[in-house]
């Protein structure tokens, strides 16, 4: 009210380092009410008022804080994931259910409480690239999970579902460096379900194959389209 306009951007910046950039690292660290324990335990509304006053400071970054933050824990899940099933490999199904439940977990999170921001969503693809590459099986396992699927799993679901539930299976795939070990592992189980005639629907089949030759290209596809003529 008494002070020049122009003096507004200094000041601002002079308060924000004060009361916010200097105090971020221990805000974001607090073993209780931290944003590990909001990420833990789904506090949205918390985790938005965290977002909504780290991002005022531009430098350090402070949505970095809780970014780095965000990533560190995801790993930390992930890597449980992967050892789990390192140690018991009777479980795949278990294992790709788990790492859709995580994903789902962060990406509503993010939609949620940090804005629908693009770099936190980067983050989130980076730390589950990191991970479920670590894991050989991982692009057998998520070829068996389409398998259940196909078979019986997703029988009286609607089409929007089925839309919903195919494409987790192809983001998950987005991240798999090996993806000629899950073309080979679809091929094999895909013939099965063809000549014992154990698939639910052929079109469900078709939409499959058509979402990862767009992610893919149709030279990934093409066996597998032959598959249904022969």
């Amino acid at each position: 009210n008494y002070l020049d306009p122009s003096s507004m951007p200094r000041l601002k910046e002079v308060v924000e380092r004060e009361l916010i950039a200097r105090h971020m690292a221990a805000l974001a660290h607090m073993e209780h009410s931290g944003i590990l324990a909001m990420l833990e335990d789904d506090k949205y509304d918390d985790l938005a008022r965290a977002y909504a006053l780290f991002r005022r400071v531009r430098s350090p970054d402070g949505l970095g804080v809780i970014r780095d933050l965000m990533v560190e824990h995801v790993k930390g899940h992930g890597v449980r994931l992967v050892t789990e099933v390192a140690t018991s490999p009777h479980e795949p199904l278990v294992y790709v259910r788990a790492l859709l439940a995580l994903r789902d977990k962060y990406a509503a999170i993010i939609e949620r409480s940090l804005g629908a921001d693009k770099l936190f969503y980067n983050a989130l693809n980076a730390a589950f690239e990191t991970f479920v590459n670590t894991c050989a099986r991982s692009p057998e396992y998520l070829s068996l999970l389409v398998d259940e699927l196909m078979r019986r799993g997703m029988r009286g679901t609607s089409e929007e579902d089925v839309d919903v539930q195919l494409d987790k299976v192809v983001m998950l795939f987005r991240y798999m460096q090996e993806k000629d070990v899950f073309e080979k592992w679809y091929k094999q189980h895909l013939a099965k379900r063809l000549l014992g005639g154990r698939s639910l629907s052929d079109e469900i089949e078709r939409q499959m194959i058509q979402k990862l030759k767009v992610e893919c290209g149709y030279q990934f596809t093409s066996n597998l389209e032959q598959m249904f003529i022969d």
